[in-house]
Parts: structure tokens; C-alpha cells; sequence
């Protein structure tokens, strides 16, 4: 039997999930704002920490902002002359700067510099944060001009405790810095540091020294409208400075004295007197006097105290030169050189330019005069091509102006320039002025006319044939022709002889930069200050001194020494006969056979000393020092004042031995001074900034020859100048010595000689030894030198005598024999050494004696 099971109801479906309660949208907003917030947290924690590692990880090895309250500006070292002017000043590339205290300016010098910078200045720590947010938003801005937002704190930061590197960890520590600085000093402070720290062009740093120069004042002194000038300068100082752009420099002080005016500093209706007043720039400084020996004084303090101490230490030195005089001994260097180039030719044209090249520069150098500032009493501006001429040929040009400090506003600015601007832009501009020496370009050359025509941009100038005729070009003959001399489109120095009133031309002529080079040295003898120095032709072109660091042979120059050192022995006197005569002679010295020439190559028999000398007789100085030994004559020389190392042979007596002009001078000082040496003095004295003596000098004066003999030796140079070589000299009308020298192959070319009042020297050469050519000798190259400068010198200086010392006896001498002048023999006064003086008398006229033909070696001997 089978069961069957019961069936089951089939299970009911499931049931759907009920949904879930959709959240409000209350909710929904908390749970994004709590998100939010998570995020921001996180944020402002991982923000502070970036912020926190960024400012431990910067603040490392920061310079101190304490060290500021100490800190010492640089400042210019200022030399004083013997006048009690200040004739040269030695700084840092940066330029010259004087510190001036910042309450002593009135408040609009220093709200000019507030209104053009930062006008909230005192109101903010240090970083203006809203500023600083507004250049942000302006810097986003394409095609704005970048903005910094630097505040006065963060450029005094920037530029004395970090450097101008543009980069943002520079920034990151400014702005650490920044804070701290004015935590460490007080506005005012900051606010000094700013104005004496700031470029303002043209080789000026700090307020004081920008006032002086451009406005001829002190900062203290400064209008409303010349303080806004500076205020606005700061920004762009070597495009808007008013020397450089007084177009820009106007259109800067306008917004100066605006923003002054917004802010307060200064009444509006005082800004609108200012704002078309004209910016009138003061007469330019007189340039300074002395170069060569500015530099001389420099390299002696560097090598005593130190380059730091010397360029920004604020030394005050006192120092021998008299600016008057200088100034007379750099006018005497100049035209003398200029004399003997001339003599020697024409070297042609700097350059050449095809006209139509220079029709596209012209533009811009026009461009360039348009908008320079133009001082009083001063003419307008002309082009000097002579730097473009220099581009051309492959040279670098001689920077016009001193090094510039080049600021971030500038670097911003910098817009590439055209081939064509960029040599433009080499050019300098000169004010128009007789005597003033530029390069032009020749557009015309008339042969018919007999003249030709310069083009100096802004002004046309003309020159005849008949001021060119020394224009003679090597290897060619003289120049009959303009065309001789000089083509259109070549780019030749000239010198403005008259200004005609504009548009009429310049008269001007052809012009040239000596190449044959100089030296000059004057010394006071009764304090022994070099009251003048001239190391060179042009100390722009060439620094290097030839008074000081140049040797060269001295040539006849050196025989006074000789001569001093053999009537030293009291074997020869002034009327001693030496034969000069033709012999082969062997140098016992260096083993060599040589036969002295005359530089006439004459010869004239027996003479004496005194005549020997006049005349320059090279035999006889050769016959007097193989009779006093070389040794003798080297240490009279030395006792002089001669330091270099001279030749121990015979041909010292022609002067082969080299010297400094300097010690030449002032070996001629020793005799001027009847053998009483001393060093020549330069520096004077030296005080450091805060009134410490660092060194003080006198005269220290020895006696190291017989002042007898030295006597003596000025007796003989008297006949020099008087009836010998350097017969010029008579001009001056006045006792005066000195002894020409010209050495081998006309290499060198001297004259020493002096007066009772001044002693100088006087050298002529070319630097690489080339011969100077045959009429080249010391009567003619540096001798106008010395009688130009004398003659200034002694202007309204009565005429003396020099001083006779003891041990000299002064006789009337018969020149025919040598024996005393009497009663009935017309006679010569003639000095002698005491007891070296002849005491017979000489016979009547017509009586003749065998003992007489001949004088005995000794007082009255010779070779």
C-alpha cells in the first residue's frame, strides 16, 4: 500500500528593501563643510609647516640685522691739495659717496624719496602686504609693467645684507629679514641707510654727492623741485639721471611731486609752481687736476693701508701738489707732446663708415643730444665718434663714465636694441666749446675749396687746407691737397678753434692723439714737495706713470754728476782743459773697444770743463770718467738723490745708466740746493674718518754733497742754458741751470734744470723705445715742456740769484789762459773750490810764454 505526502503552500515572494531616508539638505551641507574644513585643516597644517621648514631652512646663515646698527657705509677718501682744496677723491666702482646724517635734511628732501618709493613708509612693519598684493594681481596682468612692491626696508635689505640676485629664495630671506631689521633700528635709521646707500648715475652714490654734482649743493640745500629730481633718480639712475635723459628726468619728477602732493607731504598748490619749472643742472665740476699723480698717491696708500681702507674707509690725506701748478704741468705736458707728434706726421683717419650706415645712426644719436641734460654756461651738445670709430676697428671703447650700479627697475626695462642702436648707444656727447677735441665724419672734401666738412650730428664744422699742411702721412710726401689728407666717410678727430652761432659751421681743424708719450716732475727745493707730476700724455688712455714707474737712460743729462764728481776731487775746476778729440778707447769695465762720437760728430780740440759741458761733449766726459773711475761718479750720483742701479763702466758718462724721472728731479734738487738732499715728498699726511693721524711727513734734509761742489756743478749747468744747449731757457730772464740729454738714437729725450724757486724734469719718449727721429733731441722735445711751465710758474716771482756757500771763491779769471784777469787783461767771474783757484796773473796782451800754452793736471790740469 503506497502513502502520498501532503503538499505545501508555495512561499510568498520577498519583500523589495524599503529605501533609505534621503538626507536633508542641511545635512548634505554640514557633511561638505565638514569635508571642507578636514581639507582646510590639513591645509593650514601642511601650509604652517611649508612655511615653518621654509623659514628654518632660510633663516640658516642669514646675515645679523643688528650688524646694520653698526654698519659702516663706504666712503669716498678725499685728498686734499696744498691749496686746502680737495683734488681727488678715491671710491668703490659704485662711485663716490659722503655720509650725511638724515635729521639734518628738511622733510621734503627726505618725502621725496618717501612719495617716489614708499609713501607708507612709517606706517608699515617693513613688508606692506597690501602692496605687495596689489603688484601680485597687476603682475598677472599681460602686457603690465612688472611691479616689485619692494618697500624702503626691503631695499635697504636687498642691497646691504643680501645681494641683487632676482631669484625667490633671495626674496624668502628678504622678507625674513625684512622684519628684523625693523626690530634693530628705527625708521630714521633705515631711512638714512637708504638715501646714503642709493646709485644715482653717473658714478654718484648717496644723497650728498648726488646733490653736489648735479645741483653744485649740499643735500641740505636742496629745493623742493631738485629734491623730487634725486627722490625720482633712484629708480632708473643711469636713464633718467638729468645728465643722461632730462626729458625722462622730468617726466620722473612730475610724478614725484604728484604723489607728494597726494599724500600730503606738500601742499598742491606748491607742486603745481614746481611741476613746469625747468630742471636747471649747475655748472659741470671742474675736472680734476693731476691724474697721474691722483694715481700715484692711490697705489702709495693701497700698498700702506690696504685696497678697503683706501676705496671706503673715508681717508682724508694732505698732499704736495699745488693745483695751480699741476694744471700748468698738464697744459705744458699736453701741448709740448702735441708739438713733437705733429713733427712726426699724420697716423690717417680712426676709421671709416660708408655714409649711408651713418645716415641710419644719425637718428639715434640725435635722439641721444635731444634728450641729455645740458648744464649752465655750457654750450650744446655735439657727437664724439671716437668711441664708434673704436667699435668699428675691432677695440674697446674707454668707458665715458665710471662703472654704474644697475638696478632691478633697469633690468625689467632692458629692451634688446638694434645692431644699429647698440652702436649708437657708444657715443658719447661732448658740450660745444673752443679748444674742445672730437671725432666727426667727413661728408665733403673740396679741393677747389681747399677745405672739407665734418658732421658732428648736431653741428657741422669746416676745415681749411691751410691749418692741415703738417698732416704728413707716412712714407708719402707733404700734403698739397685736402684729398692728401682725408676722404668722405672717414672718421677723423678734430679740434674746435671758434663756435659760430647755429646753423652757421664750426670753425675747426684736423686733430690727433699723440702716441710719443712723457713724464714731468716738479719739485719746491726748500721743502722738497712735488708740487707737479705728469706721468703721460693722457691718463684716460694710458694710467701707467713714466714720471715714477717708467726707467730710461737719462743720456747727457747724467753729466752734471760726472762733472760734480770729478771737481769733487779737486783735480779739476771749471776751467780745467780736457782735449776733445777722436781715440779708441777699450773699456777696461766690459772688455770692449769703442770710439765716442760728439752728437755733431765735431770736434773741437782742447776746452775747458765749462765748456765741455755747454757744447755736450761726449769725449770729454768719456776722458774725465776713465780718470775718476766709474765708482767715484756712481757715488756722487747716489749721494744726489740717484737710487737705480747704474752701469759701472765708461759709458756711464753718456748716461746709459736708467732712472726714474722723479729721482732725476730731485737728484737736481740736491745741487739746486747746494747738496742738502732729501726724500721728494708727496703724501703729506693721513687721517683716518675719525680724526686719527695714521702719518705726518717733513722734509728731512741731509747734507751729502760738499755744497762747495755742488755750487760748482750749478755754475757749469749755467752755462748751459746761457750759451748751450738749452739756450731757450734765457726767455725766463732769470738765474736758471739745467743740462739737455738726448740718449741713443734719439730713444730718449731730457731735460732737467731749475731756478732759485723750482726744479724740474722733463722726459720725452716712446714707450716701446722706438727712436724718436733724428731732430728729435732735449733741447727740442721735452725742453718747451719745462720753459712753458717755468714761465707760468714764475709769473709775478721776482728774479734771485742762487746762494753762494762757503768754500767757494769767485775770481776774475783770464779765459785765454786761465790765470787771474789783471788789471790789464779784461777777465770772467769764475768760481772755484777754495784753494783750487789759480794765483798767478796773466800776462799783458802780446806777451807769450811756452809755460803758458799748456795747464798743469791738478786744479788747473787735464786728460
Amino acid at each position: 500500500m503506497s502513502s502520498q505526502s501532503p503538499s505545501l503552500p508555495p512561499a510568498p515572494p520577498p519583500a523589495s528593501p524599503t529605501p533609505p531616508a534621503r538626507p536633508s539638505l542641511g545635512a548634505l551641507v554640514w557633511r561638505w563643510a565638514r569635508r571642507l574644513l578636514i581639507l582646510g585643516a590639513v591645509g593650514v597644517v601642511l601650509l604652517a609647516l611649508v612655511i615653518g621648514g621654509a623659514y628654518f631652512y632660510y633663516s640658516q646663515n642669514l646675515p645679523s640685522a643688528e650688524a646694520l646698527r653698526t654698519y659702516s657705509l663706504p666712503q669716498v677718501t678725499k685728498v686734499r691739495c696744498a691749496d686746502g682744496t680737495v683734488c681727488a677723491e678715491f671710491f668703490m666702482p659704485q662711485g663716490r659717496r659722503t655720509v650725511v646724517n638724515i635729521e639734518k635734511l628738511p622733510p621734503h628732501v627726505r618725502n621725496a624719496f618717501l612719495a617716489a618709493e614708499d609713501a607708507d613708509f612709517y606706517k608699515h612693519p617693513g613688508l606692506d602686504f597690501f602692496g605687495m598684493t596689489r603688484a601680485a594681481v597687476k603682475n598677472l596682468i599681460p602686457g603690465s609693467r612688472k611691479s616689485g612692491a619692494s618697500t624702503i626696508t626691503q631695499q635697504v635689505v636687498k642691497n646691504m645684507l643680501l645681494t641683487p640676485e632676482r631669484s625667490l629664495s633671495r626674496k624668502i630671506r628678504e622678507w625674513i629679514l625684512t622684519p628684523r631689521v625693523e626690530q634693530a633700528l628705527t625708521k630714521d635709521q633705515i631711512l638714512g641707510l637708504y638715501i646714503n646707500q642709493s646709485y644715482f648715475g653717473q658714478g654718484r652714490s648717496g644723497i650728498e654727492e648726488a646733490a653736489l654734482y648735479y645741483f653744485g649743493k649740499h643735500a641740505a640745500d636742496l629745493t623742493l623741485g631738485e629734491a623730487s629730481v634725486l627722490g625720482g633718480t633712484v629708480q632708473s639712475p643711469n636713464r633718467i639721471n638729468p645728465e643722461k635723459n632730462i626729458v625722462k628726468a622730468k617726466q620722473r619728477q612730475r610724478y614725484v611731486l604728484g604723489q607728494m602732493a597726494e599724500q600730503g607731504f606738500v601742499p598742491r598748490e606748491v607742486v603745481e609752481k614746481e611741476l613746469e619749472k625747468p630742471i636747471v643742472l649747475a655748472p659741470r665740476p671742474p675736472p680734476e687736476v693731476g691724474p697721474y699723480y691722483a694715481e700715484e698717491i692711490r697705489r702709495t696708500l693701497v700698498a700702506r693701508y690696504g685696497d678697503q681702507a683706501v676705496l671706503t674707509g673715508g681717508l682724508r690725506v694732505d698732499i704736495a701738489m699745488v693745483p695751480k701748478l699741476q694744471a700748468v704741468a698738464d697744459e705744458a705736458m699736453r701741448k709740448g707732446l702735441e708739438a713733437v707728434d705733429r713733427r712726426l706726421g699724420y697716423r690717417g683717419a680712426l676709421g671709416t663708415l660708408e655714409p649711408e650706415r651713418f645716415e641710419r645712426l644719425k637718428p639715434f644719436i640725435s635722439k641721444q643730444i635731444e634728450e641729455a641734460g645740458r648744464r649752465q654756461k655750457e654750450g650744446a651738445n655735439v657727437a664724439d665718434l671716437s668711441p664708434l670709430a673704436q667699435t668699428l676697428n675691432g677695440q674697446q671703447p674707454v668707458p665715458a663714465e665710471e662703472p654704474v650700479v644697475v638696478t632691478a627697475t633697469e633690468e625689467e626695462e632692458e629692451a634688446p636694441l638694434s645692431p644699429e642702436e647698440q652702436l649708437a648707444n657708444t657715443v658719447t656727447l661732448a658740450p660745444l666749446a673752443e679748444g674742445l677735441r672730437v671725432a666727426g665724419f667727413v661728408t665733403q672734401v673740396d679741393d677747389a675749396g681747399k677745405k672739407a666738412r665734418v658732421d658732428l650730428v648736431s653741428r657741422t664744422a669746416e676745415i681749411q687746407f691751410s691749418t692741415v699742411t703738417w698732416a704728413r702721412q707716412k712714407g708719402k710726401s707733404a700734403p698739397t691737397k685736402m684729398s692728401d689728407v682725408m676722404k668722405a666717410g672717414d672718421i677723423v678727430l678734430v679740434r674746435v678753434l671758434r663756435v659760430t652761432p647755429a646753423p652757421a659751421v664750426l670753425e675747426a681743424t684736423l686733430d690727433q692723439v699723440p702716441v710719443v708719450q712723457g713724464g714731468f716732475v716738479v719739485i719746491n727745493p726748500q721743502n722738497r714737495n712735488v708740487v707737479a707730476m705728469v706721468g703721460g700724455y693722457d691718463f684716460t688712455q694710458s694710467p701707467f706713470n713714466r714720471a715714477t714707474q717708467a726707467r730710461r737712460q737719462p743720456g747727457s743729462s747724467f753729466k752734471p754728476f760726472l762733472y760734480g764728481a770729478a771737481m769733487g776731487t779737486s783735480r779739476y775746476t771749471p776751467i780745467s782743459t780736457v782735449n776733445d778729440a777722436p781715440e779708441a778707447i777699450r773699456d777696461p769695465y766690459t772688455g770692449k773697444t769703442w770710439k765716442p762720437q760728439n752728437y755733431d760728430r765735431s770736434f773741437d780740440g782742447p776746452m775747458t770743463l765749462r765748456q765741455a759741458l755747454t757744447k755736450s761733449k761726449n769725449t770729454v766726459s768719456v776722458r774725465l770718467i776713465e780718470a775718476i773711475t766709474p765708482v767715484v761718479a756712481i757715488d756722487f750720483a747716489r749721494r744726489a738723490g740717484i737710487q737705480s742701479p747704474l752701469p759701472e763702466n765708461l759709458t756711464l758718462a753718456l748716461g746709459t745708466g736708467e732712472v726714474t724721472v722723479l729721482e732725476a728731479a730731485n737728484a737736481y734738487a740736491t745741487l739746486q740746493a747746494n747738496g742738502r738732499y732729501a726724500e721728494p715728498l708727496t703724501l703729506l699726511k693721513v687721517t683716518d674718518a675719525q680724526g686719527k693721524v695714521l702719518e705726518e711727513h717733513q722734509p728731512a734734509f741731509e747734507e751729502t754733497l760738499p755744497p762747495a761742489v755742488a755750487y760748482l756743478t750749478t755754475s757749469l749747468m749755467r752755462s748751459v742754458v746761457e750759451e748751450g744747449t738749452a739756450k731757450a731757457v734765457t726767455e725766463l730772464n732769470r738765474p736758471a741751470a739745467g743740462k739737455t740729454g738726448t740718449a741713443s738714437e734719439n730713444r730718449d729725450t731730457w731735460f732737467s734744470g731749475f731756478t732759485a724757486d723750482f726744479v724740474a724734469t722733463a722726459w720725452v719718449g716712446f714707450d716701446d723705445h722706438s727712436p724718436l727721429g733724428s731732430t728729435e733731441t732735449g733741447g727740442r722735445a721735452p725742453l718747451p715742456i719745462w720753459l712753458d711751465f717755468m714761465r707760468a710758474a714764475h709769473k709775478d716771482l721776482p728774479s734771485r740769484e742762487f746762494e753762494v756757500p762757503a768754500g767757494v771763491v769767485q775770481l776774475r779769471i783770464d779765459p785765454a789762459t786761465g790765470l787771474l784777469a789783471g788789471s790789464s787783461v779784461p777777465g770772467r767771474l769764475e768760481p772755484f773750490l777754495e784753494g783750487t783757484q789759480p794765483t798767478a796773473e796773466a800776462p799783458p796782451p802780446g806777451h807769450v810764454s811756452p809755460s803758458d800754452f799748456f795747464l798743469q793736471e791738478g786744479s788747473r790740469g787735464g786728460l
